[in-house]
């Protein structure tokens, strides 16, 4: 059983999201709801991820309550997690913002939960390189020498990797983020650049590419 279950998961990130691991929702008093859940089922997520596992380049708008900063950082522990030796890298305007989304500080960030909040068998499967909570905020490693970093503003941040992933989180709003895709452009296999709506370089390229379609 979980044999099949690793094997599925390794095949597909989104059934490891939607039936092994969870979420955490900083608003679940508000709501009233639990503060863990499995990841939704999204009408939008069966294509997002089959792009995310397919092109090299991608450029995703969205808006709040969509999941896709969940969804892209669950893409890239993913990725780390059943491809050894991966290094990927997140990028946002301040690195408090990258370290939410990586090991976190007071809080688990959105990596670490991923990790931490998944099936033991899996856990067991996918040891880190130390224990989660010795980690460093913009930092999560695992034992098979994959890595997910957070970074802050800058196209010099990516000067000293070669990752498999770059993430480009709300790049509207992220100063030099055309520097900051060039840089990467030369260094990394894969780039998905994620945004709310805003006038930048990021909603130009993607007008850009609305008109060419």
């Amino acid at each position: 059983m979980e044999i099949e279950a690793e094997e599925k998961c390794k095949a597909s990130p989104l059934y490891w999201l939607e039936k092994y691991t969870e979420t955490c929702d900083d608003h679940w008093r508000d709501k009233g709801t639990a503060p863990y859940a499995r990841f939704p089922k999204m009408p939008y997520f069966p294509r997002l991820f089959e792009l995310m596992m397919s092109e090299r380049r991608l450029f995703i708008p969205k808006s709040r309550e969509m999941m896709l900063s969940w969804a892209v950082i669950g893409y890239a522990v993913w990725l780390c997690q059943w491809h050894p030796a991966t290094e990927a890298i997140v990028q946002s305007e301040k690195l408090d913002k990258s370290i939410e989304s990586v090991s976190g500080r007071e809080n688990p960030g959105y990596a670490r939960t991923l990790w931490e909040r998944q099936d033991e068998f899996l856990k067991r499967n996918h040891p880190l390189s130390k224990a989660s909570t010795d980690m460093p905020g913009d930092l999560f490693a695992w034992e098979n020498g994959s890595s997910l970093r957070g970074v802050a503003s800058g196209a010099d941040q990516f000067r000293q990797y070669h990752p498999a992933l770059v993430i480009l989180d709300e790049a509207a709003f992220l100063p030099g983020a055309a520097a900051s895709y060039d840089t990467a452009e030369a260094v990394a296999s894969q780039i998905i650049v994620v945004s709310s709506a805003g006038p930048s370089w990021f909603g130009e390229v993607c007008q850009s590419i609305l008109d060419g379609a």
